[in-house]
């Protein structure tokens, strides 16, 4: 029995030491929320955006008379080196994995993402699947920057991200581990959103005055796509060339179309589902690429006095929502072309399907893509046209008509 109860004794001892010997207390950690990457006199620059404990836990989004973050940046000719050198002026121990976002300076990115991969893949205090946006400018700048109403502002990126994705998909979305599967495939070419200022007064984004004003005259936003190959950015697509490579990667999630026609009438269609399929195609010793869509739409909006309910005027309206996909996809492949930039991962498919093929077009193969042709065939099926059975410009019409037809 006394022999019991001191092995009793001894694993209480053992599981009481093996719990407290290396543990870190919470209020200990620097949690960070968005990370930016910059190069500065060959160095790496990087910035830290740390959430603040006590003003995040306010209630409400004004983030009361405190900041919810607080930025700082530390510089090393590596990463990690820049990472042990913010120690000596951060007395917080730096926790990486619930970073929502990270920023990569325009520089950073002409000079390329390879360290920033290999950091993240090394080392385990960072997750790979951390979203990525190239800033338009110093990363350590945007990181300053508040985005009401939004308390944290690299939660509020990633949540501008995702709801571009749900609601327009004009940009995809990018992790870090998906654009190293695509600079590291076949095709070595991979598009990230790109973060840009917009409006007068943005020094107003720094403080925390910007919560208690009802509109801002600066704002943060999604502008552009930042086209790489291999781990080098070569240049920049727009935002309808970036919508068409959206539809050419099957990555349309939901979006709208406008159709403004030649007497001024206007039609809207809601995209509800696409599914896209991009196959190459040989013809003798070259390849061609053939397009086919099938997407399912709504009509949202219309001030068209045509009758919408008659089948030849449906026809005609998924016909102009066909038209609009296709300008759009030929905007995205035209800009892929002009970079000699595989975005649609046809070389991987070729390597896949025709192994032998791609030996001999491996060498060549930015002057192959440049001259391929590619064919397109959108099918658009409208569900529905609204509640209404007319549109409302129709009915005023009729009405206009009546009332001089009584007099």
């Amino acid at each position: 029995m006394i022999r019991c109860f001191y092995i009793l004794i001894l694993l209480v001892s053992v599981i009481s030491i093996a719990g407290c010997g290396n543990r870190t207390e919470l209020n200990e950690l620097g949690i960070t929320t968005a990370t930016g990457y910059d190069r500065k006199n060959g160095n790496w620059l990087i910035t830290y955006q740390i959430i603040v404990p006590p003003a995040s836990s306010t209630n409400g989004s004004s983030g009361g008379s405190q900041s919810a973050v607080t930025t700082f940046s530390s510089q090393g000719k590596t990463i990690r080196e820049a990472v042990a050198q913010s120690s000596l002026e951060n007395p917080k121990k730096l926790y990486f994995s619930h970073t929502n976002v990270i920023l990569i300076g325009q520089e950073a990115a002409q000079y390329g993402l390879s360290e920033i991969l290999d950091d993240y893949y090394r080392n385990i205090d960072a997750r790979e699947s951390v979203k990525v946006i190239i800033a338009d400018g110093q990363a350590k700048d945007y990181l300053k920057k508040l985005v009401p109403p939004e308390k944290q502002p690299g939660r509020a990126l990633s949540q501008i991200i995702e709801r571009n994705h749900e609601l327009g998909s004009y940009y995809p979305v990018m992790n870090l581990h998906e654009i190293a599967l695509k600079i590291t495939s076949d095709s070595g070419s991979a598009g990230i959103p790109i973060l840009t200022v917009k409006g007068q007064d943005t020094k107003q984004l720094e403080s925390i005055d910007i919560f208690r004003q009802t509109s801002t005259r600066g704002k943060l936003r999604l502008q552009g796509l930042s086209v790489f190959y291999k781990d080098k950015q070569i240049g920049v697509l727009n935002q309808r060339e970036s919508m068409g490579i959206s539809w050419l990667t099957d990555r349309v999630n939901r979006t709208n179309l406008s159709y403004v026609n030649t007497h001024g009438e206007i039609n809207s269609f809601l995209i509800q589902k696409a599914s896209v399929k991009v196959e190459p195609v040989k013809s003798g010793h070259h390849y061609s690429i053939q397009v086919n869509a099938k997407v399912k739409a709504e009509l949202n909006e219309s001030t068209t006095l045509a009758d919408i309910t008659s089948p030849h005027i449906i026809d005609e309206l998924q016909l102009q929502a066909e038209r609009i996909i296709t300008s759009q996809m030929m905007e995205g492949w035209k800009a892929s072309q002009r970079l000699h930039a595989d975005m649609l991962s046809i070389a991987n498919k070729i390597h896949q399907r025709h192994p032998k093929d791609w030996k001999t077009l491996k060498e060549k193969w930015p002057q192959e893509l440049a001259q391929m042709e590619i064919n397109v065939n959108v099918d658009v099926s409208l569900r529905r046209t609204g509640l209404l059975q007319d549109s409302f410009s129709r009915l005023l019409h009729k009405e206009s008509g009546e009332s001089e037809g009584e007099h």
